[in-house]
């Protein structure tokens, strides 16, 4: 995500520490409900446990939609990449154009390659997979630094005067920021999906969450601010409508080599996000097929590495058409993925209240009160029209979609799913 010209560089930044704040205070009642329930499924155990299993069947549908969208817009954005590390390589056969992005078979296969390879990796398991996720990691939070060193060292920093886009009231342009916080900051919720597999404490998977959150911050903002503080003045910039903004200041401001490491950032944080939400994807889809939410056939293990391989492979699939639909169409999807976000964060900061009134925790009772109210804050800010982050056109046609694909597919499994549940 580089700046946006509804907020400006200023509200951006804003923004952003604001939604980190709100989903830290989200993420230590993600850290007690590991606690409490060490086993795959996150979410949808959760409130499964909690409200019960209609209200975790809409939480599960809801966190397919945000996982899954995740993956080929990942394995996509290697073509954005590859337009400006390697012009005209990959750009090879066009084949159509939609919503005004060029289709090219040499993208599609590029595309086709990374899904199927992450694919094949989370099929061995969870320690191979989460070992090239450290070392990814590692190189994204790296490249990224020096870029903004080197960035920072040769800017004009008048280019980031003003801090607010002129004509809007400067709120709102923050919480239109503040409204991407779910989408943003959605893969510390990983680790819940895969809790069966790893081996490390209560404690130590609730510092990891809510320092992925801090540095994610962190790295949205220095990259926002890069682009606004290179070449030009960050609203001219903006004017250009160039693709890849970002791209466009540090080729401009460092050169080809500033652009390499870049590149080697941005592949990094694809690879990584790939990674992660086929961990989460899978490993949901396991647990929703265990509790009869979802076809048994999903619930088959891997008898060499113990992986949900039938819920890897179908992500797998499902992921293979859309690189033939251009990044476009993708994007109207992730649009709404804070929706869904939102929706899973809602339900387990309740499902948290809930349980720690059981268990008489005061604490995190509250601390879950507070966040359900936080996340229901996030969703009114896409769903309610006028509010800054209220859903495009596009992305509000989906969202009904999927709705009523989810409601379909509902009513053909509640007799056996529900029969005798509350």
């Amino acid at each position: 995500m580089c700046i946006r010209d509804r907020a400006g560089p200023a509200g951006t930044a804003v923004g952003m520490l604001i939604g980190a704040l709100l989903i830290i205070v989200i993420a230590i009642s993600y850290g007690y409900l590991i606690k409490n329930y060490p086993i795959s499924g996150g979410e949808f155990v959760y409130t499964k446990e909690a409200i019960g299993k209609r209200n975790a069947f809409v939480c599960g549908w809801a966190m397919i939609l945000a996982y899954w969208s995740l993956i080929p817009l990942n394995a996509t954005a290697l073509a954005l990449i590859s337009r400006y590390l390697f012009p005209g390589i990959v750009q090879q056969g066009f084949l159509y154009e939609i919503a005004g992005w060029d289709v090219y078979a040499g993208e599609v296969i590029l595309a086709s390659a990374a899904i199927i390879i992450m694919a094949l990796i989370n099929i061995r398991g969870i320690k191979q997979a989460a070992w090239m996720q450290t070392a990814i990691a590692l190189t994204l939070v790296g490249c990224i630094l020096i870029i903004v060193f080197l960035v920072f060292c040769k800017s004009d920093w008048s280019n980031l005067s003003p801090g607010f886009p002129d004509g809007r009231r400067w709120w709102k342009g923050v919480f239109s920021i503040v409204a991407m916080a779910p989408w943003a900051f959605i893969g510390f919720d990983c680790i819940p999906q895969s809790a069966e597999e790893y081996n490390f404490s209560h404690k130590k998977s609730t510092f990891i969450m809510i320092s992925a959150i801090l540095v994610a911050a962190i790295l949205y903002i220095g990259v926002c601010a890069v682009t606004a503080v290179g070449v030009e003045p960050w609203q001219d910039l903006l004017a250009r409508r160039n693709n890849w903004p970002t791209g466009f200041v540090v080729r401009n401001t460092i050169g080809l080599a500033g652009i390499i490491v870049l590149g080697i950032a941005m592949f990094c944080a694809v690879i990584s996000g790939m990674n992660a939400f086929y961990i989460s994807t899978s490993r949901l889809m396991y647990a929703m097929a265990k509790e009869g939410s979802l076809p048994k056939w999903f619930e088959k293990l891997s008898r060499k590495y113990g992986t949900p391989t039938n819920a890897i492979l179908f992500t797998m699939v499902m992921s293979l058409f859309a690189p033939w639909f251009g990044r476009e169409i993708l994007i109207w999807i992730v649009d709404m993925t804070s929706v869904g976000a939102a929706i899973v964060f809602a339900y387990t900061t309740a499902s948290a209240a809930i349980i720690g009134k059981r268990n008489g925790n005061i604490k995190n009772t509250v601390i879950g009160i507070i966040g359900c109210l936080f996340s229901l804050f996030f969703l009114s800010l896409l769903v309610i029209p006028g509010m800054p982050g209220y859903l495009s056109f596009q992305s509000r046609v989906v969202l009904l979609v999927w709705i009523a694909i989810g409601v379909a597919f509902y009513f053909i499994i509640r007799k056996s799913y529900v029969k005798g549940q509350n």
